[in-house]
């Protein structure tokens, strides 16, 4: 008697998967620094979403050996709250059509750039000096100043310091003021920073009354935020025009705060 066949046939692999070595923005001329903090990676496969994955990890195509158009939209932790992670539209999404083997694992850095609708409205690097286009408001006690070499972020920063008797330390920037859209949620704010101390970002309007927009707490590194201001720019009194300040307020126990800004862009969709 002949014994029936044993021979096993596997499936083929249903996903290939992509190992971004490397996460970076390419900006264009007068767009600023490269800096970024693209946390998250959203995928979609064919049109349909695959599911959000850290920045560093490698991403599953299920692509059931067939042709597959994959979309990579960047994401940020929006106002820094790592609890409110959400897709970065500022940024052009990658989109590619391939066709990859099931099981193969490509290696292949992502490179984004900024979307080709979003309005640069201010930009400040303080790298043009002397004159930058903050200043120091009526409501402060001190001014402030560039930082030492050592503390720099990339080239040159500032330094708002408060030490006693001084109480407050505030800039805003110069000029009248900028339009923002209303009714737009992708009006953002992005800046580098580190401080030893709680300082205010906000927006201030026509009637010159503060609009605090996020308190952000002391960071004893350098770090990238993306601050929304769509709700500032969205409150009542509505306004023709914006400046943008910072403030930091000493606390009488408190001495020798300081807060270090770098790279701001004031940018909207």
């Amino acid at each position: 008697m002949i014994a029936p066949s044993c021979k096993k046939y596997k499936p083929a692999p249903e996903a290939f998967h992509w190992n971004p070595s490397e996460v970076r923005v390419a900006p264009g001329a007068g767009q600023g620094t490269s800096s970024h903090k693209i946390t998250d990676l959203w995928l979609y496969v064919n049109g349909q979403f695959q599911g959000a994955y850290p920045a560093t990890a490698t991403l599953p195509i299920i692509s059931k050996g067939q042709p597959a158009t994959i979309n990579i939209v960047p994401g940020i932790m929006n106002n820094g709250i790592s609890s409110t992670r959400i897709p970065w539209l500022l940024y052009q999404s990658i989109e590619l059509d391939t066709l990859v083997a099931g099981g193969t694992t490509l290696t292949k850095p992502l490179t984004f750039q900024y979307n080709s609708a979003v309005t640069f409205t201010w930009t400040e690097d303080f790298e043009r000096g002397p004159g930058f286009s903050v200043t120091r408001s009526s409501l402060s006690d001190t001014t402030f100043r560039l930082a030492d070499a050592s503390e720099s972020f990339e080239g040159s920063c500032i330094e708002l310091g408060l030490k006693s008797p001084h109480l407050v330390a505030q800039i805003e920037t110069a000029g009248d003021g900028f339009a923002l859209p209303e009714a737009n949620g992708e009006v953002y704010l992005e800046l580098n920073y580190k401080c030893n101390g709680v300082f205010s970002v906000g927006l201030i309007g026509d009637d010159n009354l503060l609009r605090p927009v996020l308190n952000i707490n002391p960071q004893d590194k350098w770090n990238k935020i993306y601050i929304q201001l769509a709700q500032a720019v969205n409150s009542p009194a509505i306004s023709s025009r914006y400046k943008v300040f910072f403030r930091l307020q000493r606390g009488e126990s408190q001495e020798n705060l300081r807060v270090f800004l770098d790279n701001i862009k004031l940018v909207y969709l």
